[in-house]
């Protein structure tokens, strides 16, 4: 979410200035980046966002500049199976397939594009983008795009895709790429950010923002101390609570993509924050906590012993001591150990070493879903 974020500000701050969209639509074999990746250009070589490790960001940038030129999208195959692996002198020496979707940004996209950003972290309700491509002869004659809320709210787009809210609620939340008769439908699902609760008001907390800021996790930070220099010390966050863990378990949205690490240092306050946690039965996937396992064992046989019953599926979710085992022992290692540990339970990952793992390293991808019978005419034919 974070490359859609900057794309996001970047198309606002470019206001109504010419620029081209990059797209991985598509996806054979393996490559640095997945079906989604995006690279918003602009015709004096500034770029936002990545399609590749490096390799085919040139390449691209003359597409670019050709979609601008002639104001038609096009669709460009990087093919890196080849036995000398030398493909458009980038030597990509991925074995795999790469199809990228170029186009140049129109207003009303401009205009679409950051409203369904802005709505999805607003919210922090899923929503999606669909583009539907037709082809004559490998090369596109037409496209458009739809642009949708949670449950399929329409926020805007061309009329051929007002449908797909079915397929992008049959989706598991991978983009994914549909073949129609004369071209395909690319949908991309809009998750918002994973939002890192930190219980704490010490200096170790600030390597902890600025690493989980960096992989583009939102940060809130709660204070129990209600220190008044907090809120500048963790300016870096995207907002800081100075009150009681009850109080800002309270106030904050828990979804299924919220997280929470309890790092006051104080027995009595990590108490009470997972004790609020359990009692609003709040719902995040991750709970961290520092120290070594018997604090933890202490603090749960202590709610226990205060008739605090723990939700159904609570224990499975903590995780202490906190983070992966990376040998750290400094603030900023440890804070890398615990963003570490929450991306690898997020995807659904033990953390282990990738030389180590059997079959794919990239994330399983399902089949993409069957778009309905009774939709395929609207989307090939003229407006639903």
């Amino acid at each position: 979410m974070k490359e859609l974020l900057n794309i996001s500000a970047a198309l606002q701050d470019l206001a109504g200035q010419p620029c081209a969209l990059a797209t991985v639509v598509d996806v054979e074999g393996s490559s640095y980046r997945r079906p989604g990746a995006r690279m918003l250009l602009s015709p004096d070589g500034r770029s936002w966002g990545m399609i590749s490790g490096g390799c085919l960001e040139h390449d691209v940038m003359e597409h670019a500049q050709r979609a601008l030129e002639t104001g038609q999208a096009l669709t460009v195959r990087y093919d890196s199976t080849s036995a000398d692996d030398i493909v458009f002198g980038t030597g990509l020496g991925c074995n795999g397939i790469v199809n990228v979707f170029v186009e140049p940004v129109t207003a009303q996209f401009r205009r679409l594009f950051v409203r369904a950003i802005e709505s999805c972290t607003r919210t922090r309700e899923r929503g999606g983008i669909a583009t539907l491509l037709h082809q004559e002869g490998g090369a596109v004659r037409s496209w458009e795009h739809a642009f949708l809320s949670r449950g399929g709210n329409w926020i805007g787009g061309g009329p051929n895709v007002r449908k797909l809210d079915a397929i992008l609620a049959g989706s598991d939340g991978e983009p994914f790429t549909t073949e129609l008769p004369d071209g395909y439908v690319f949908v991309q699902p809009l998750l918002p950010p994973i939002h890192l609760v930190v219980f704490g008001g010490w200096l170790d907390v600030v390597p902890l923002i600025r690493i989980a800021k960096e992989v583009g996790f939102r940060v809130t930070v709660v204070d129990a101390r209600c220190g008044a220099a907090s809120p500048a010390l963790f300016r870096e966050a995207d907002s800081v609570l100075l009150c009681s863990p009850a109080e800002s378990v309270a106030r904050i949205k828990w979804d299924h993509r919220s997280a929470a690490v309890l790092m006051a240092h104080h027995f009595e306050r990590d108490q009470e924050a997972l004790g609020a946690l359990a009692l609003a039965r709040a719902t995040p996937f991750y709970i961290g906590m520092l120290g070594p396992k018997r604090r933890q064992e202490k603090i749960l046989a202590t709610l226990a012993a205060g008739n605090v019953v723990l939700p159904d599926g609570f224990t499975r979710k903590l995780c202490g001591p906190a983070g992966l085992d990376l040998g750290a022992n400094s603030p900023e290692t440890i804070a890398l150990s615990i963003v570490a540990e929450i991306q690898a339970k997020h995807a659904g990952r033990s953390g282990g070493i990738l030389n180590q793992r059997k079959g794919r390293i990239e994330a399983g991808q399902t089949a993409p879903p069957k778009i309905p019978e009774d939709t395929v005419p609207s989307l090939v034919g003229g407006p639903a």
